[in-house]
């Protein structure tokens, strides 16, 4: 799924996830993130170590987010 933040009331942020070290990886923790309902968009840069996530922040949290990638095995620091 791509960002797709182009409406002023969706919110992107990116976060740090060092341990994403293959493609399996960024696969398994982007479907964990775009199974939330409100979640907009994922990307996620392998090179970088980043995931970038699109949401309806009125009604999920950066919390949510970060627990979410937490429990796929991905710890993440938002930047």
């Amino acid at each position: 799924m791509a960002c797709e933040c182009l409406h002023k009331e969706f919110m992107e942020v990116e976060w740090s996830v060092p341990t994403i070290e293959s493609k399996e990886g960024a696969e398994r923790v982007g479907l964990a993130i775009e199974e939330i309902a409100d979640v907009r968009g994922v990307r996620i840069n392998l090179l970088l170590k980043t995931v970038t996530v699109c949401f309806d922040d009125s009604r999920i949290g950066i919390q949510q987010l970060k627990e979410v990638m937490s429990n796929a095995g991905f710890p993440a620091v938002l930047l």
